[in-house]
């Protein structure tokens, strides 16, 4: 099983959807949580858009405004889910792992950033701990520190500091040891303020029942929040990818011809075959190839991806370690841009490529008509 806890802000913002469908698709996530989603409601389009291999259940604490919200989704295929609770400051769901019958509570919550409400967001927290029948496992953006190690300046607040970690002796769980970033935190400043505000927690017979269980920190990118992301060791069910031929392959230059000499290649190959094997050659022959060129093409997106974040990785260790000058912090904020412009490009085609589907198929008497006819019927009944 693996876990995402992340403070998207802003499940709305240009590029922040597909930068999360990354993280579900590269680190093959199971369970969920965002915080501050800054949203009330979720269409079952912007849902499904998130699943991938397989569905999800989903839930949500909506917005106060324009701050705050959360949202939590859960694999069906690994989990069964039972009672959802839903607080101020949190929103909980009993759930049975469907491989063992192991059952337990997801807590995922989000502390107030105004800390005049902090030991309300405490005490909230403790109760829905002590009314719990099953182990916890709790995560989220606390919007507190534990240690005067937790910030990277000397501005801390010790009696927040002190009630805090007394609400989480009184919990019984344990802090999940992170990797990676030392921070969870930034104001994105040439000179930035950094924190440790983003924490996993798990109850004894979590870690009992997970003992190889493992909490990274990834590279901050868009949010200023780091994703954390939860690994209890446990193999994770792969999913193959269907071949889809891309009407947006036909824009790209040199194309037509590199289709035309693969076709010229398999035909070569095909002769003396009768009419049906030919064709089951030649289609299955062109699958094959175009979806080797399209995999090529998409390592080539991926490498240059990759590279940004490998930069930027290399300046945040940097920053850890012996800090950075206002020009180098200017320079990571710079390639951070150019990856989200990336992901902001390619939501924008998934976007454009919904809508063109729609005008193709939406309005005519095809199977795509009636799925979403019959999806609208039911929400509108239920």
């Amino acid at each position: 099983m693996r876990a995402l806890f992340w403070n998207i802000r802003g499940f709305g913002r240009r590029g922040r959807r597909t930068l999360l469908k990354d993280y579900l698709r590269i680190h093959k996530i199971d369970l969920v949580c965002l915080q501050e989603t800054i949203k009330q409601d979720f269409t079952d389009q912007e849902l499904r858009s998130l699943e991938v291999g397989d569905k999800f259940f989903w839930c949500w604490l909506p917005a106060n405004g324009h701050s705050g919200g959360m949202l939590l989704g859960l694999r069906d295929s690994i989990f069964d889910v039972g009672r959802i609770s839903l607080g101020q400051f949190f929103i909980s769901a009993s759930i049975m792992c469907i491989a063992d019958n192991f059952k337990f509570e997801i807590v995922g919550v989000y502390g107030p950033a105004d800390h005049t409400h902090s030991q309300e967001f405490l005490q909230e927290i403790s109760a829905r701990v002590a009314v719990s029948e099953l182990p916890i496992l709790m995560g989220g953006d606390f919007n507190l520190l534990r240690d005067a190690a937790d910030k990277n300046n000397d501005r801390v607040n010790w009696a927040r500091m002190d009630a805090f970690n007394d609400n989480i002796a009184n919990w019984g769980l344990r802090e999940i040891p992170r990797t990676g970033a030392r921070y969870t935190w930034t104001n994105k400043r040439l000179n930035p303020v950094r924190c440790v505000l983003d924490r996993v927690f798990i109850a004894p017979e979590l870690d009992t029942h997970f003992p190889l269980c493992s909490l990274v920190a990834e590279t901050s990118l868009g949010s200023d929040h780091t994703p954390l992301i939860l690994d209890t060791g446990q193999d994770i069910q792969c999913f193959s990818n269907r071949f889809f031929f891309e009407s947006r392959w036909m824009e790209l230059p040199n194309f037509l011809d590199m289709f035309a000499a693969i076709w010229g290649e398999l035909a070569a190959m095909a002769r003396g075959r009768d009419v049906l094997d030919w064709w089951s050659f030649m289609s299955g022959g062109v699958r094959r190839k175009l979806k080797g060129w399209n995999a090529n093409r998409k390592v080539e997106a991926n490498v240059a991806k990759l590279a940004l974040l490998q930069q930027i990785k290399g300046l945040d260790e940097k920053a850890d370690s012996v800090g950075l000058d206002g020009e180098e912090w200017a320079f990571r904020y710079h390639l951070e841009e150019q990856i989200l412009a990336i992901f902001r490009d390619e939501e924008e085609y998934w976007r454009q490529r919904g809508r063109i589907r729609w005008m193709l198929q939406g309005d005519a008497n095809t199977a795509y008509f009636h799925a979403v006819a019959n999806d609208e019927r039911l929400s509108a009944v239920f």
